[in-house]
């Protein structure tokens, strides 16, 4: 497996240097339906006029484009304009009558481009920037409820659990689940205000815990092994794979981001997510994906639903399922190499690959390329559609289409993968997690040599009180095995999420034991007696 690996990466990056050496570039056509716009300049003064160009594909007859100049306190000026029947392509110019950034929208029907102009006072350098105009602040009492009906449910299984000397941790967990939903998507939540701009409907609102790491500013928010997504509004924290994507490609340099600005440069950040991300994963290992992860939340519902309808769950082949823990390795490796080679121009100087420019076929299609097939990410922004965060007019035209053709916020790709998820979910215990990337990245910083040695949380097992009843083995949602198989000491591997279920249902006393930082926390009880 590792060699054939190694030989894929090799040919990759052979053709990748051949098609540099060779100046090769693709044919400048359509790849798909979408507009390119670019400005004449991103740095104005106040009533200076700026130019807007760009192009549709394919061309169409009386192509009306509208250009959408979207003032800093929110309200904006509509243009509109007939692209060539042609070429397909635009332009129109605008004054700036205001301070501080503009967001520019160029739009043909659900395709969007996105440009921005920062605006200054020359006469008056220290001009306060406008505020937007907020709407009053409304909670969301629908979901304030619901949150309050899920936590009471969760505390009332907890309580109920009790009686059942095996479901204890279960409804903990269960409880603990529920309760992360509504912390890391605080916002979407708490505040409701809701703010109208051209090309989408969002809640400009975040609740990021943290924005400056040992120094660096990271205005994403704090990075965290599980799929904290970047795309709802309101997040307290955001998924690391997210940004060690963006800022390889295409936030490589300092500048302007989407909808931020960066002011320390891309190593610099990639080194704090990677930093925060080894010391979570040494410090706790895959008890992100266990007990925190919404996905994972997901996934047990779905085993839940499959258990009220009295449906048998299937299990893997051992080997099959070891190459779904491999794949995952496949994946995170795949997604950091692709975001290198699209981002070569800004890293290494050189363009690796034709058409990673803005504008470009990779730039438009294929930017972040894991968040493109994630099957978090509708989960995510149907949340938000389904409380009113987001337009679901727009959101349905930019879902709708060929299977290639890929929206700004959701796309075909990343709704089939959520859809084959979902149905090998409801079959196979936590489907997923056996091949998730995050859950891959944890396990390379918490399970292999030399990390492992300095794990803050392992299983452990005493030999002479193990029976080999297999109960361990079968009640394990990921099919991990080395509990069983393992002759005594540290049992926790890669593939284990620390659900606890083995310790949960082992009925010898203190047979397996749960150690924080050298101390036991939680041991097998005899419940049989």
């Amino acid at each position: 497996m590792k060699q054939r690996i190694i030989f894929c990466v090799v040919i990759v990056a052979i053709l990748c240097l051949y098609f540099d050496i060779c100046n090769f570039s693709f044919v400048n056509g359509c790849y798909g339906p979408h507009i390119t716009a670019e400005i004449s300049t991103t740095k104005a003064y106040i009533n200076e006029n700026v130019t807007i160009t760009g192009r549709i594909c394919p061309p169409e007859q009386n192509a009306t484009v509208r250009i959408t100049f979207t003032r800093p306190d929110y309200t904006w000026i509509d243009r509109y304009v007939t692209a060539d029947p042609e070429t397909g392509e635009f332009t129109v110019t605008q004054k700036l009558d205001m301070i501080g950034y503009w967001n520019i929208f160029a739009i043909y029907g659900h395709l969007c481009d996105r440009l921005y102009v920062n605006v200054t006072d020359p006469t008056n350098p220290l001009a306060p920037l406008p505020m937007p105009t907020l709407p009053p602040y409304r909670p969301n009492m629908l979901l304030i409820s619901a949150t309050a009906t899920l936590i009471s449910a969760g505390a009332l299984a907890v309580i109920t659990g009790r009686r059942s000397k095996t479901r204890n941790v279960s409804s903990l967990r269960l409880f603990i689940q529920v309760g992360m939903i509504f912390l890391i998507f605080f916002g979407m939540f708490i505040d409701h205000r809701i703010i109208y701009v051209p090309a989408e409907q969002i809640s400009p609102h975040e609740f990021l815990i943290v924005t400056n790491v040992f120094g660096v500013s990271i205005p994403e928010g704090l990075p965290v092994p599980f799929f904290g997504c970047y795309y709802p509004c309101g997040r307290t924290v955001t998924c690391a794979l997210w940004e060690l994507q963006t800022y390889l490609y295409p936030f490589w340099d300092a500048g302007r981001g989407w909808g931020v600005e960066y002011s320390s440069h891309g190593l610099l950040r990639l080194t704090v997510v990677i930093s925060v991300i080894f010391i979570l994963s040494l410090l706790f290992g895959r008890i992100f994906c266990g007990w925190i992860c919404p996905f994972g939340l997901y996934m047990d519902l779905l085993s839940w639903f499959r258990k009220l309808l009295r449906v048998r769950y299937q299990s893997f082949s051992r080997h099959f399922n070891e190459k779904l823990h491999q794949l995952g390795y496949v994946i995170l490796a795949l997604t950091i190499t692709l975001s290198f080679i699209f981002g070569s121009q800004a890293i290494f100087g050189a363009q690796l690959l034709p058409e990673t420019e803005k504008g470009g076929f990779i730039y438009t299609y294929f930017s972040v390329p894991f968040c493109r097939v994630c099957p978090m990410k509708p989960l995510c922004v149907l949340l938000q559609s389904s409380v009113g965060i987001m337009r679901i007019e727009w959101l349905i035209e930019n879902t709708t289409g060929e299977l290639y053709h890929l929206g700004l916020y959701l796309t075909s790709i990343n709704l089939f993968i959520l859809s084959l998820v979902t149905v090998a979910a409801f079959l196979y215990r936590r489907v997923w997690c056996r091949m998730c990337p995050l859950g891959a990245l944890i396990a390379l910083f918490s399970r292999f040599p030399p990390f492992k040695n300095f794990s803050g949380v392992r299983l452990e097992k005493i030999e002479e009180k193990c029976v080999k009843c297999g109960i361990c083995k079968r009640v394990c949602p990921m099919q991990v095995t080395c509990v069983y198989e393992k002759k005594g000491g540290d049992v926790t591997s890669s593939n284990c999420i620390l659900c606890l279920r083995c310790i949960e249902m082992c009925p010898y006393e203190d047979t397996l034991k749960l150690k924080l930082f050298g101390k036991t926390v939680f041991k097998s009880r005899n419940w049989l007696g």
